[in-house]
């Protein structure tokens, strides 16, 4: 019976979730009355009936064939145990070599995977990975581990962005550095900025001390996001407490996952997530067609941002898994407002000033 106030709490909140989404759709859609957008009905925390942004012209997202929406667990385990199998090689180099270009060329493949993981652990947190959601929750806060990256976290806040697209709701997780980059100074800043950990440290106090993370008014996802950032904590002490105890362990941790975390993974993982929507309007603009990027590269790419490129595709449905996504993009090319010709050539683009981020019409924090 002790449970019961609770459910109602939580139902009143959803449904105020839910009024307050319907005042934002009819705001946004007062913007532009002439033009016809679709829908956002859905479940905002569910992983197949998605709640869905505005999209412009004829929406047939819940008419999408059934076969776009089967998980590939085989596949998903492929990828990560692939990345693993590169991490530990690259782990032995370091240890085993005295060769610095070895150890150097080790460390950076550790950076690349560690990013790498955080798109993996994106399709965990959609719920594309497995039908289990323990195992989604399982694997994803693996893929976290070693940037910090709270699988529940993320989760939150990337359902909502991509029910809030186009309106003043928008929110990102990653509250990486956006502004500014018209230089390679600017850039470069933006590259090796370290302002998510402040972020965490914020949330880490916030479990000491038992509050709620900030901007998550739901119990059982503060209590889940807490739980995770408390055990990537725990494991940097123990491998400092390692390291102080063993010291030649020191420089094996230090070259192995500490160093390439912070000077490689962060900037790699920034210069994968700006792209998506720098530049355009996602705070006024409901149309997914329209306010988010598609990027064209290699295959090998592709596999290295996980599908990112195909970014627009992913939020015209973001309930189709990602092992499926070139299959919803070949249906929407069509449509699809935004496509740059490679990401050298968008990155070119903003470092020369023709691409700028108007925070007028962005959500990003800096």
């Amino acid at each position: 019976m002790c449970l019961l106030p609770r459910y109602v709490n939580r139902k009143y909140a959803d449904f105020v979730d839910q009024i307050q989404g319907l005042k934002m759709t009819t705001n946004s859609l007062e913007l532009t009355p002439a033009t016809t957008f679709g829908t956002i009905e859905g479940d905002l925390e569910g992983d197949v009936n998605v709640q869905l942004a505005h999209v412009k012209g004829e929406d047939t997202r819940r008419k999408l064939p059934p076969e776009f929406f089967k998980r590939k667990p085989t596949v998903f385990l492929l990828k990560f145990f692939f990345a693993m199998g590169l991490i530990s090689a690259a782990t032995a180099a370091i240890v085993l070599s005295t060769n610095w270009i070895v150890i150097g060329i080790s460390m950076l493949v550790n950076g690349l995977m560690f990013a790498h993981l955080i798109e993996l652990q994106h399709e965990c947190m959609h719920g594309h990975a497995f039908r289990s959601p323990g195992l989604n929750r399982l694997f994803g806060v693996a893929c976290g581990m070693f940037m910090a990256s709270s699988n529940s976290h993320y989760r939150y806040d990337h359902l909502r962005h991509h029910a809030w697209l186009g309106t003043p709701r928008n929110l990102e997780h990653f509250n990486y550095r956006f502004s500014n980059l018209d230089s390679i100074t600017g850039f470069t800043r933006a590259f090796f900025d370290l302002s998510r950990y402040k972020r965490v440290a914020g949330i880490l106090w916030a479990a000491f001390l038992g509050r709620p993370v900030p901007g998550v008014d739901k119990p059982a996802a503060s209590r889940d996001i807490k739980q995770e950032y408390v055990l990537y904590l725990a494991l940097v002490v123990a491998s400092i407490v390692a390291a102080v105890q063993w010291p030649a362990l020191v420089w094996p941790l230090a070259l192995a996952w500490w160093i390439p975390t912070l000077l490689i993974s962060e900037g790699v993982h920034f210069m994968i997530e700006m792209p998506e929507h720098f530049g355009l309007n996602t705070m006024t603009e409901p149309d997914v067609l329209a306010n988010t990027r598609t990027i064209r590269t290699s295959r090998l790419v592709h596999w290295f941002v996980n599908g990112n490129d195909l970014h627009t595709a992913h939020h015209y449905h973001h309930g189709v898994p990602m092992c499926n996504i070139r299959a919803l993009h070949n249906v929407i090319e069509g449509r699809i407002e935004v496509v740059e010709r490679s990401y050298f050539s968008l990155y070119r683009d903003i470092i020369a000033g023709r691409i700028r981020q108007d925070m007028s019409k962005a959500c990003m924090a800096h």
